[in-house]
């Protein structure tokens, strides 16, 4: 069975305190197909107006859930093979969200760990920690058989961070304000496309601080009006991204740019690869082309300047929009 965009596995979807919990879910990464700044809060936090993307690139986890006897505090256990994930919560968003919803099921205590198998690589504006923390989110739900409202589920997730909100639904999203204001759109899913990253990271924050010194224009009420009805519209997906795609851009991409210039290499790649639309995703590094065809896509990954940028450390994704 699946439900929304993670796929689950369950040996015991029931609760029974002589019975471990097991439960296995698929994280899926996104991309922005445009990113556009509409301003602050006064707590500093950057708002947003952005369609997101879910695409079948995914990381996965396994959860396993066992009550604890006596008076002992709930606990999580972490796992990976990636000696650069911790498991302390304030770090690691997959930690944290186990812990957090936990909380909401005092004074019942249990130990749940966590086992995660990482693929979608990190500091790529790609959402892998996000996703991994929604996955863990909705996995527990499921165990504990909707005990925690939906609404509560979207406060949880937003408490962990500002993309996670998005990851409980997927699909093809407009998000708003810093990333809790969520508007499905019509699906573009199916999709080809490929994703490139530099070995380089960028750092969010850096390209926030950036973007706030070169003053560029925030997007105005009459292009997100437009931006949202080219959204709506009913063509088939390939269609609608032709027709919309011109208006769409990352007022991140730049000043990512700044910071890694191989991006520039990617980008230059899928262009002129035949991409229908490339763009940078977040705040990068990572940046994506939707294609026509798998072939052209195949093409790409044939050619001597894609082996060149393999050879230089760059990771590579074919993918479809979900």
């Amino acid at each position: 069975m699946c439900e929304s965009l993670f796929c689950a596995s369950t040996a015991a979807c029931f609760y029974d305190k002589e019975v471990n919990m097991r439960i296995t879910r698929q994280a899926p990464a996104k991309v922005n197909l445009f990113l556009r700044m509409a301003g602050r809060r006064e707590d500093g936090y950057h708002l947003l107006y952005s369609c997101m993307q879910t695409l079948s690139i995914y990381d996965e986890l396994d959860l396993e859930v066992e009550p604890k006897k006596g008076g002992e505090t709930s606990e999580v256990k972490f796992f990976s093979e990636c000696d650069y994930l911790p498991d302390d919560p304030v770090k690691n968003t997959a930690v944290a969200a186990a812990m957090r919803f936990l909380e909401r099921l005092a004074p019942e205590k249990y130990t749940v760990s966590v086992r995660l198998k990482k693929v979608i690589p990190s500091q790529a504006g790609l959402g892998g920690g996000s996703s991994d923390a929604a996955a863990v989110l909705l996995a527990l739900d499921e165990l504990f058989e909707r005990r925690v409202s939906r609404s509560e589920l979207h406060r949880i997730a937003l408490s962990v961070g500002a993309d996670v909100p998005f990851f409980l639904q997927g699909g093809t999203t407009l998000c708003e304000g810093v990333g809790e204001i969520l508007t499905p759109m019509p699906s573009l899913s199916g999709i080809p496309m490929l994703l490139l990253k530099p070995e380089n990271g960028v750092s969010t924050p850096y390209c926030y601080s950036v973007f706030d010194k070169l003053g560029t224009p925030l997007v105005t009420d009459t292009e997100k009006d437009r931006l949202k009805k080219d959204l709506q519209s009913s063509l088939e997906p390939l269609a609608r991204v032709r027709a919309a795609s011109p208006l769409w851009s990352n007022d991140l991409q730049n000043p990512a740019i700044g910071a890694v210039p191989e991006i520039s290499e990617g980008l230059a790649l899928l262009k002129e690869g035949g991409a229908v639309f490339s763009a940078m995703s977040g705040s990068g590094s990572a940046v994506f082309g939707l294609f026509d065809s798998g072939e052209r896509i195949d093409e790409i990954i044939d050619s001597p300047r894609f082996l060149t940028l393999m050879d230089q450390g760059w990771w590579a994704g074919k993918a479809k929009t979900l």
